[in-house]
């Protein structure tokens, strides 16, 4: 008796095992094409860092996926525009949660609406689009299956000094008070000053 029932529990281990799904099979993106005679993948292009100084630009980037089927240029310009959109958010952004501004005070204030204005309305002059990349890669869905996806990325650079430029200008209004117009040049100037180069450990190109 007691060896039949050790030979069903055997019996059961040996159907468990055989018969228990393995899980899903992730292997690693694997890079099957890139634009032109590319051999790497730049560091902008990554997505690590989508804002920082180039020398005396102001750099925002953007990072796009899509569908292995959709065409390359669609999936550049999405991202030329996002890029755009990005710049005036981060700048948005930075400049209202400055520590120097109170944005229940300032938000009334006509120097802070012209800026908030200005940024929201999209009207940066001088921003131009100065490198455009794009790969497709293999690699796992959710369920471990090959899929093919294009990634794309662009880079938009504008000077530093006329992008303050244009942010100072928008807050010089006749009307205001003083306080605040000050506190949001210095906010301008902190956001200008926070950019960095990209760090040497982000700056190493990548083969896949």
């Amino acid at each position: 008796m007691k060896a039949t029932i050790q030979t069903t529990l055997l019996a059961s281990m040996l159907m468990s095992c055989v018969t228990t799904p393995s899980g899903p099979e992730f292997r690693e993106s694997r890079v099957v094409e890139r634009i032109g005679k590319a051999k790497e993948t730049p560091s902008w292009a990554e997505g690590t860092v989508t804002m920082f100084e180039e020398g005396q630009d102001a750099i925002f980037t953007s990072v796009m996926t899509m569908s292995g089927d959709s065409r390359p240029e669609a999936c550049l310009k999405a991202a030329d525009l996002d890029s755009r959109s990005m710049m005036l958010r981060h700048i948005k952004d930075t400049i209202t949660a400055s520590g120097q501004l109170n944005e229940v005070s300032a938000s009334s204030d006509p120097g802070y609406e012209s800026l908030i204005a200005f940024l929201s309305q999209g009207k940066i002059t001088g921003a131009k689009t100065t490198e455009r990349y794009w790969e497709k890669a293999e690699e796992s869905d959710s369920a471990g299956a090959r899929v093919l996806r294009l990634r794309c990325a662009v880079k938009v650079a504008v000077k530093k000094t006329e992008l303050q430029r244009q942010m100072r200008e928008a807050t010089e209004v006749k009307s205001g008070n003083a306080e605040i117009r000050k506190k949001l040049l210095q906010a301008q100037g902190e956001f200008i000053e926070s950019l960095n180069p990209i760090k040497d450990q982000d700056a190493q190109p990548k083969s896949l």
